[in-house]
């Protein structure tokens, strides 16, 4: 063999393995690349499908919770001496304000199958719908998990999933205890059935990959929701596969063999109730990752062609460009789905804040005609009542405007939790301002208590929003009255001018606030525990909002109190100038 054949062979060996090493490495690292974005829009997609699931489930069991904490439940059951073994409870026109909030809770359709109230020892008081509490198959039903949970934890509790003797479908129990507010002793278990149904139907409708299939586990391992189920199976099955050894912090993935065949599996645990559940899509190893496989084949197939024709290493290189090219648009196609899919993400979770939004909007809803009943009724529009009546009728509304505030309080925290509180920016009055203030608390000085306005500088304005300046101040001030004794009461409101700077403030000669506890002061829920301000009540919101904005209009607020002798709340704002 002449030395020019030899050497020709060494080229062609030596490029032939330049070749091939560079596009294994090459392939490999596509690989990676193309299996991490699909291992990632598989973890979105567990990681939606839990935030909708754990939305929906905090849903049903908050309305659950505020149905039990009004004044007609929190009542002990008073006709619980109707109850019989022939009606499974009591008759249908007995206790019609605690039906009629069950029927409400029905019409409002929450995906509740049922809704009833147990008494302690686990026998039915009551069941809405009335129909379905005839046709129960017995009495007590203390057996029942709801019960025992609710029980043993003496708070709300999630209970595994069973079937529904009446509607004969998979149903979990959401349980909530109902206490006597006066001796704190269990009056009963008010309980909702959730529908699972529904649950397994909204599964199905997922555009979902080839072969792939959704499950919700509970607690103890039975299937609550699988997509291949129709509505109509009830069959409650065991997931057998053991995933406790993987990470639990977030959506996890793992391969495992099920039935003899390599599964690709993304999860994810969430908490309900006390217990915690798995979200997972589950997908042949093949199908999730049949993109890769197939671009693994190609490269295989074209390295046993680049070795097989070594004579014609031209034509490999124009495969090469051509191959790559190939893979450079799979790759834009790829990350033009990914880009899509992104933004699929980005809408759900603007159709989750304006589901938040709509929650809130329809918790306050039936407020407006519950306040104008007390009203009309307080004013004698709907008949004669006695003082008795008519103190309850003050409780109840007092008690929906509370409820109002709260609802409203939450609106705000979420809105600057979100940065949607929007802000009418406009040059305000200082003088306006107070005098507005002056007008709206002087009834303070009927009932003992000193309100007086000091603005030494006059015809200043500001340049801020004149609405959420009034929010803030009306935090403050209510705070005030709320912790300033009956008589003798002081509480002042002013501002004046420091630099470039307006200094806005309110002081009380109230209980004041102990130096330790003024660092967590503006913190959300945050209440100092004392029993003074216990029995004031508030919903800790208020400090919260109003440093919010008040930050949000480019200002800040701090308290000044020694803990003994009032407070003083100050904020400050750029000031516009002279009038």
């Amino acid at each position: 063999m002449n030395r020019e054949i030899t050497l020709t062979i060494i080229i062609l060996i030596s490029t032939t393995a330049l070749i091939v090493g560079i596009l294994s490495i090459y392939t490999n690292n596509e690989i990676k690349r193309l299996n991490d974005e699909i291992t990632k829009t598989k973890i979105n997609e567990v990681t939606l499908l839990s935030s909708r699931f754990a939305l929906r489930l905090q849903y049903a069991a908050g309305i659950i919770e505020m149905a039990g904490q009004t004044s007609p439940m929190t009542k002990p059951p008073a006709y619980s001496n109707l109850i019989s073994d022939q009606l499974k409870g009591i008759p249908d026109d007995a206790d019609s304000e605690k039906r009629e909030i069950a029927k409400k809770m029905l019409d409002k359709r929450f995906d509740l199958d049922y809704v009833f109230y147990a008494m302690p020892n686990g026998d039915i008081y009551f069941l809405e719908p009335f129909y379905s509490q005839i046709k129960l198959s017995q009495l007590n039903f203390a057996f029942r998990d709801w019960y025992r949970g609710a029980i043993s934890t003496d708070s709300t509790y999630v209970s595994e999933v069973y079937v529904s003797a009446n509607e004969k479908h998979n149903v979990i129990g959401i349980a909530v205890p109902i206490y006597d507010n006066s001796n704190l002793t269990l009056n009963g278990i008010f309980v909702g059935a959730l529908n699972l149904g529904t649950l397994q139907k909204s599964l199905a409708t997922i555009n979902l990959g080839q072969n792939e299939y959704l499950l919700i586990v509970d607690h103890n391992n039975n299937i609550v929701a699988d997509s291949r189920k129709s509505e109509s199976d009830t069959e409650i099955r065991k997931f057998t596969l053991d995933l406790s050894e993987q990470s639990r912090s977030d959506v996890s993935t793992v391969t495992k063999a099920i039935d003899g065949n390599d599964m690709f599996i993304a999860f994810k645990t969430i908490p309900v109730g006390i217990h915690e559940w798995s979200i997972m899509s589950i997908q042949p190893h093949h199908d999730t990752f049949a993109s890769s496989i197939s671009m693994r084949n190609e490269a295989i197939m074209m390295i046993s062609i680049v070795i097989t024709i070594t004579s014609v290493a031209g034509f490999f290189m124009i495969r090469k460009i051509n191959t790559n090219l190939e893979l450079s648009n799979r790759l834009k196609r790829i990350n033009s789905e990914l880009d899509l899919k992104t933004e699929q993400i980005k809408q759900v979770d603007i159709q989750k804040e304006e589901f938040s939004a709509m929650v809130t909007h329809e918790l306050k809803t039936p407020l407006v005609p519950i306040i104008g009943y007390c009203k009309m009724l307080k004013n004698k529009m709907l008949g004669e009542l006695n003082n008795e009546q008519l103190e309850s009728i003050d409780t109840i509304e007092k008690s929906a405007k509370r409820l109002e505030s709260l609802v409203s309080d939450i609106m705000d925290a979420r809105k600057l939790d979100l940065d949607k509180m929007r802000f009418e920016i406009e040059d305000v009055s200082i003088d306006e301002l107070f005098e507005g203030l002056n007008t709206s608390y002087k009834i303070l000085r009927e009932k003992g208590k000193e309100f007086t306005v000091n603005v030494p500088v006059k015809e200043l304005t500001v340049k801020t929003d004149k609405t959420r300046l009034r929010q803030v101040f009306d935090n403050l001030i209510s705070n005030a009255i709320k912790f300033t004794p009956n008589q003798n009461a002081k509480i002042e409101v002013g501002a004046y001018k420091e630099n470039d700077k307006i200094k806005f403030y309110v002081k009380d000669n109230g209980i004041g606030i102990p130096p330790s506890k003024q660092p967590e002061l503006f913190k959300k829920f945050y209440q100092i525990d004392t029993s003074e301000r216990r029995k004031a009540g508030g919903t800790g919101l208020g400090l919260a909002i109003s440093k919010g904005i008040i930050e949000k209009l480019n200002g800040k607020i701090w308290v000044e109190s020694d803990g003994k002798t009032g407070s003083t709340f100050y904020f400050e704002l750029s000031y516009l100038r002279n009038i």
